[in-house]
């Protein structure tokens, strides 16, 4: 199958349901001589939201720049369907099939949304700087698919409306589902996103939720942190509970929500 007519469909689509995509085995990482997790494990499978929390300093933004390949670990192992991925640089990571969404979202504000959208296409796109200088006729044929995925993916996320505007016209909320757009045109396997809900108004919300249902409902997998403890309940599979870089708890939301060490610890009364 050529790799425009694959870039179509996500690469989900070859996951196997209920398979593991991702597994942590007693993975620990420190900055100098501070231990921020300390032989975690965790197994996410093919289709799943699973969702960390735990307090500040509790070591969930370390534990995804260590799936991604920003941070090298103290020690453990990490392997993505089954390939042991720890150490690797980041960009083979994300040819692996992984991507994530940052805090800071990093949009070019050169570049227009789907501009911005369309960069995140690099990962499977096939015509190189040469072939797009001289606007070879395959050239223009993948930058047609690239945009075409791109502008989808924002009628998605009903940003279809801003695809012409800059960055800095649009609001918090929007500059991030722009980058949750540019994370997804990637055809990833495993999403990572960091705080996504952030920042975003009630509609939002509610759109970013239903689509991440739809999109683990397709096979995509999702490892999320997030504060707004109302959305993990809502929309995860699991919920693992990190508290001072170990893991304290794991399980369903309800399970979780009546956990009483995670009471403790971080959701209180």
């Amino acid at each position: 199958m050529a790799r425009t007519e694959f870039t179509t469909e996500y690469r989900a689509s070859t996951n196997i349901p209920g398979a593991p995509v991702l597994e942590l085995h007693r993975l620990s990482a420190a900055y100098g001589n501070l231990v921020v997790l300390r032989d975690v494990d965790l197994r996410v499978n093919s289709g799943e939201l699973v969702c960390i929390i735990g307090p500040n300093g509790a070591g969930k933004t370390t534990l995804l720049k260590l799936v991604n390949g920003l941070l090298r670990p103290a020690s453990g192992e990490i392997l993505f369907r089954g390939e042991r991925i720890d150490g690797l640089p980041a960009y083979r990571i994300a040819r692996h099939g992984i991507t994530e969404l940052f805090q800071d979202v990093q949009l070019c504000p050169t570049l227009s949304v789907i501009d911005n959208v369309m960069t995140g296409c690099h990962v499977w796109s096939m015509a190189g700087f040469l072939a797009t200088g001289f606007r070879s006729r395959r050239a223009r044929q993948e930058e047609s698919t690239i945009r075409d995925v791109s502008m989808k993916q924002l009628e998605e996320l009903g940003l279809a409306g801003r695809a012409l505007a800059e960055p800095r016209e649009l609001s918090w909320g929007e500059q991030k589902l722009v980058g949750l757009a540019r994370a997804l045109v990637a055809r990833p396997s495993l999403v990572l996103l960091d705080e996504p809900y952030g920042g975003l108004m009630q509609d939002e919300i509610d759109r970013l939720s239903s689509l991440l249902r739809r999109l683990t409902g397709d096979g995509m997998t999702v490892l999320m942190v997030e504060h707004l403890t109302d959305v993990v309940m809502d929309v995860a599979s699991r919920v693992m509970v990190l508290h001072y870089g170990e893991k304290i708890a794991e399980g369903s939301p309800q399970s979780i929500r009546n956990d009483e060490r995670v009471v403790a610890s971080y959701l209180g009364e």
